[in-house]
């Protein structure tokens, strides 16, 4: 959706999002599964830091819940979102979780948190600044964002499969987000599912045959490392710490 972001009420997201998860599909598609696993490598990246203890883990735009769950298994997790019926589904279905309702762009709570998991959240909301500054309110000092997004510089792409949309499509590119997250130290940042679309330069990058003759030859991990490099995947993922206050 184009236009002024902020004119979209708050009660026309929730209304979207109780029809939108009452609708969806509890089984995990591919892409999704793909997310997941990226997320897990970026826990594993920061999990030694904590030495052994408990940490306590926010889910932030937790959806169905199916990410709070997978989290439940390395600490405490809350997963919010702004789905009243998409928290009671997920309440249900994984109680070892808290769930709650909230808008996430104005959630104040008092508890911090460790690691602060997002996964395609930050694409649908009308302010970025103000998800940023939630997520920044939520850590503790020196707390851990895991972060994934749809790819800006592939929107035309994507777009162009009709793959549809939801209330608010406000995606971001690398660089975008890099400018808004500069309270973070970036321990890594880059680009997955290098093969999603199939026109414009797609058409030679990801062509069937070309992909092919690259696994022949065994050129498919460095053919993937350039792409990885230009920035062309679908989604990216960013894992940074929030800097520690100077005393």
């Amino acid at each position: 959706m184009t236009g002024n972001l902020e004119n979209i009420p708050i009660s026309s997201q929730r209304d979207f999002y109780d029809e939108y998860w009452r609708t969806h599909k509890i089984r995990l598609i591919p892409d999704e599964v793909l997310r997941l696993a990226e997320v897990l490598r970026a826990i594993a990246l920061v999990m030694a830091n904590f030495g052994g203890r408990d940490i306590k883990i926010c889910d932030l735009g937790c959806g169905r819940g199916w990410l709070s769950a997978e989290l439940s298994k390395f600490g405490q997790v809350t997963g919010v979102d702004l789905s009243p019926d998409a928290v009671a589904a997920a309440r249900q279905r994984w109680p070892q979780v808290h769930f709650l309702t909230a808008d996430i762009l104005t959630w104040r709570p008092d508890e911090r948190f460790d690691i602060v998991v997002t996964s395609e959240v930050i694409e649908h909301v009308p302010d970025h600044q103000k998800f940023a500054n939630t997520v920044v309110h939520l850590l503790r000092d020196g707390g851990y964002l895991v972060l994934t997004t749809p790819n800006g510089s592939v929107k035309a792409a994507w777009d162009a499969g009709n793959q549809g949309a939801q209330i608010i499509e406000n995606w971001l590119s690398l660089p975008q987000l890099r400018r808004l997250l500069t309270q973070f130290d970036v321990l890594s940042h880059k680009v997955f599912i290098l093969d999603f679309s199939y026109v414009g330069i797609f058409r030679v990058t990801s062509a069937p045959k070309l992909l092919k003759a690259l696994r022949f030859f065994r050129l498919i991990r460095v053919y993937d490392f350039v792409r990885e490099l230009l920035g062309i995947g679908l989604y990216q993922i960013f894992v940074g710490q929030l800097h520690k206050k100077v005393e």
